[in-house]
């Protein structure tokens, strides 16, 4: 199994923190979910920060049965049409989206 994360470090700007969070849930995930590939996704927001963490405010995790089903998802014309609604969710948020790919033992 592999799990890509994508880590949203940073906060929602001052006001839109609701409308990110709705359009993550409602809007993203479900999308996500439906990519070629994708076994379950879903978004965790964060509530308590040990001191020193990094601020992430969410990770959605995207699973996948294989690395050549995440490579699928990647290289996927679906994929190129859902990156379309990122900016949007982007414009509510003050900081940086990286993802990680990760074997799961």
């Amino acid at each position: 199994m592999w799990v890509r994360s994508a880590y949203w470090v940073g906060r929602p700007k001052v006001g839109a923190e609701a409308a990110l969070r709705n359009a993550v849930d409602k809007d993203l995930v479900p999308t996500l979910e439906s990519l070629p590939g994708v076994i379950g996704a879903r978004a965790l927001w964060a509530r308590r920060l040990e001191n020193g963490a990094l601020p992430i405010a969410c990770q959605i995790i995207i699973e996948f049965p294989s690395m050549a089903d995440l490579d699928r998802m990647l290289a996927s014309p679906e994929r190129a049409a859902m990156r379309a609604q990122v900016p949007a969710l982007l414009e509510m948020f003050e900081g940086t989206v990286s993802h990680i790919d990760f074997e799961v033992a």
